[in-house]
C-alpha cells in the first residue's frame, strides 16, 4: 500500500535474490503490446537517466556494478508478496473503498484466488458490479484465465490498489479492474471503464510491482522503475503536461483538485539523486505518493501535503525522488532498510527488526499519539515493537509480523485491533488475538492490512481475516463483521 496500498503493499527484501526460473510454456497467442512513442527506441522511453544503464540488480538486491550485460536483464523469482489487500479511502461512500484481497495458493501451479469488493472488476473473475456492490464475492474464488483465455497460473507476486489489481508471472505483468486512470498501462478509459480479466502488458520486463491509489509502479529487470496511471501531485515521478485528463469524477474528489491527469504511457522515470545513484531494489505506492528502495535507502516523490515524503521542506508535488531522513535538522538519511510499504498517506520501512514510519498520523499509524503528532515529515522508530520480519501498511493502520510469527498492529479501530468489538484507535502496537478471541494469532508469515480489515497468511498457506465484512472482504462466506480472525473459505 503492502507500495495499499492505500493500500497496503509489503516488500520484504532481507535476503532478496532474483533467480532464474524455467520459462513457462506460453501459447503463441499475440499478447498486448503498448507501443512506444514514435521517436523512441523499441523499449520504454527513458525520461530521466537512472544512472548506469548497463548495471542490473545484483543477486543480493543491491546496486549493480555496471559490468552486467544490460540485454540479459533480471529474471525475477517468486520473491514478491503472495497476499495483498487493495483498499483505499474515498470521500464519496457511494464509490466504495476497494476492500478486496487476493492470495497465491500453495502448490506447483501457483494459482490466484480473490474475494471481496468487485465494483470495478478488480477480482479478475470476468464480472463487475459496474460501480455497485452487486458482484462482490464473499468466498475465495480462483481466477482461472487471463483476458485471452490462457490459464492464469504460475503467479509470483501480487499488488492490489483500491480499484485495480496486478500480478506478476516471471517478467510479465498482468493488470485488471478500473480503466479510468491508465493504471493498467493503456490509454485511460479509451475502451470502457472496467477490465474484468487479467491483461498481459507487453513491452515491459517486470521484476517487482506495487499498486497504489489509481496508479501502478514497477521495477524493471534493468533496475529502473516505471509508474503509470493517475497523477495529481507527480506521483508518477515524471512530467504529466501531455497526459489525458482523468475521465471519471471518482478521481476529481481527491483533495478537491479538478485538474487530475492520467497516463498509460510506459516511461522510465528513475531520478535517484547522486553522482552514482544506487539501483532501485523495490517500489511502493500510496494514495498519491510513491517510494523506491534504492540500495539501502528510501526515496519518495509525489504529494507531501501529509508529510508522505519523509523529508521537511519539500514541495506539495515533488517530481523528483526525495531521500527519507531520520533527523529534520541534520537531514540524516534513513539507511539500512530492507523493506518498504506504503499505503494511504504514510509509509513504513523495516530496518534491522525495527519499524520506521513517516507521513500522516491521524489514527496513530506512525506509532505515536495523533493529538501530539498529527503528521511527521521524517522517519522515526515505532516504540514497543522489535524483531520484525515483515510489514504491511494501509490507510490509518500499520501492521508487522515478528520473528515469533505473531501479528501486531497499530492505528485505527476494528480493522487493525481485534478487541471484541470496541472501536478504538491506538498508537501502541497491539498483538492480534486468535480466532474467537482465544490466545493469539500465530504461525503467520505475511500480513496485508486494508482500510477496514486485515488479512494474514500462515505458513500452512491458510488465510485469516478480521474487521469489516460488508463487501465479503473477510472471505468466510458471510457479510458479518468479525473483531477476531476468521478463516477464508474456498482456498485449496
Amino acid at each position: 500500500m503492502r507500495w495499499g496500498q492505500a493500500l497496503g503493499i509489503v516488500i520484504v527484501l532481507d535476503a532478496l535474490a532474483f533467480v532464474a526460473c524455467d520459462e513457462i510454456d506460453r501459447d503463441p497467442t499475440t499478447r498486448y503490446y503498448i507501443p512506444p512513442p514514435a521517436d523512441a527506441e523499441p523499449d520504454v522511453q527513458a525520461f530521466v537517466d537512472a544512472g548506469d544503464a548497463d548495471g542490473a540488480v545484483d543477486d543480493d538486491g543491491g546496486a549493480g556494478d555496471g559490468g552486467a550485460d544490460a540485454d540479459a536483464g533480471v529474471e525475477a523469482g517468486p520473491t514478491g508478496p503472495l497476499l495483498a489487500t487493495g483498499s483505499g479511502f474515498h470521500p464519496d461512500v457511494a464509490v466504495g473503498s476497494g476492500d478486496h484481497t487476493c492470495v497465491v495458493a500453495a502448490g506447483s501451479a501457483a494459482t490466484m484466488w480473490c474475494w471481496g469488493a468487485n465494483d470495478h472488476g478488480q477480482l479478475g473473475l470476468g464480472t463487475s458490479g459496474d460501480g455497485a456492490f452487486t458482484a462482490d464475492v464473499a468466498t475465495a474464488t480462483r481466477v482461472t484465465v487471463d483476458e485471452t483465455g490462457l490459464a492464469f497460473e504460475g503467479i509470483e507476486e501480487l499488488a492490489l490498489g483500491p480499484w485495480h489489481s496486478c500480478a506478476r508471472r516471471q517478467g510479465v505483468l498482468f493488470c485488471w479492474g478500473q480503466r479510468y486512470s491508465g493504471a493498467q498501462a493503456e490509454p485511460p478509459s479509451a475502451l470502457g471503464p472496467h477490465r474484468t480479466r487479467p491483461r498481459a502488458i507487453g513491452n515491459l520486463d517486470v521484476a517487482r510491482v506495487a499498486a497504489g491509489g489509481p496508479h501502478t509502479c514497477v521495477l524493471k529487470g534493468n533496475g529502473r522503475h516505471v509508474c503509470f496511471g493517475h497523477s495529481t501531485f507527480n506521483e508518477l515521478g515524471r512530467a504529466v503536461v501531455n497526459d489525458d485528463t482523468c475521465a471519471a469524477p471518482i478521481f476529481y474528489d481527491y483533495h478537491a483538485v479538478p485538474t487530475h491527469t492520467c497516463s498509460g504511457t510506459l516511461v522510465e522515470a528513475s531520478a535517484i539523486p547522486g553522482a552514482s545513484p544506487p539501483k532501485v531494489r523495490a517500489v511502493a505506492a500510496g494514495e498519491v505518493h510513491s517510494c523506491a528502495l534504492a540500495g539501502d535507502r528510501v526515496f519518495c516523490w509525489g504529494t507531501n501535503l501529509g508529510a508522505q515524503l519523509g523529508r521537511p521542506g519539500t514541495q506539495s508535488g515533488e517530481l523528483n525522488p526525495q531521500e527519507v531522513v531520520t533527523d529534520p535538522n541534520l537531514l540524516t538519511p534513513l539507511d539500512g532498510v530492507t523493506a518498504v510499504a506504503s499505503g494511504g498517506k504514510h509509509t513504513c520501512a523495516l530496518r534491522q527488526g525495527a519499524v520506521f514510519c513517516w507521513g500522516t498520523n491521524d489514527a496513530g499509524q506512525l506509532g505515536v499519539a495523533s493529538g501530539v503528532t498529527p503528521l511527521r515529515a521524517f522517519a522515526a522508530a515505532v516504540p514497543q515493537i522489535a524483531t520484525v520480519t515483515a510489514i504491511g501498511v494501509a490507510e490509518h493502520v500499520s501492521c508487522a509480523v515478528r520473528a515469533d510469527k505473531t501479528v501486531w498492529c497499530w492505528g485505527a479501530d476494528i480493522a487493525s485491533l481485534p478487541d471484541g468489538g470496541a472501536i478504538v484507535s491506538t498508537p501502541t502496537p497491539t498483538q492480534i488475538k486468535g480466532p474467537g478471541g482465544a490466545g493469539v494469532l500465530s504461525d503467520v508469515v505475511e500480513v496485508a492490512p486494508g482500510l477496514r480489515h486485515v488479512c494474514a497468511r500462515k505458513s500452512d498457506s491458510s488465510v485469516w481475516c478480521w474487521g469489516k465484512n460488508d463487501r465479503g472482504q473477510l472471505g468466510d462466506g458471510t457479510t458479518t463483521d468479525s473483531p477476531y480472525p476468521v478463516r477464508v473459505a474456498g482456498l485449496p
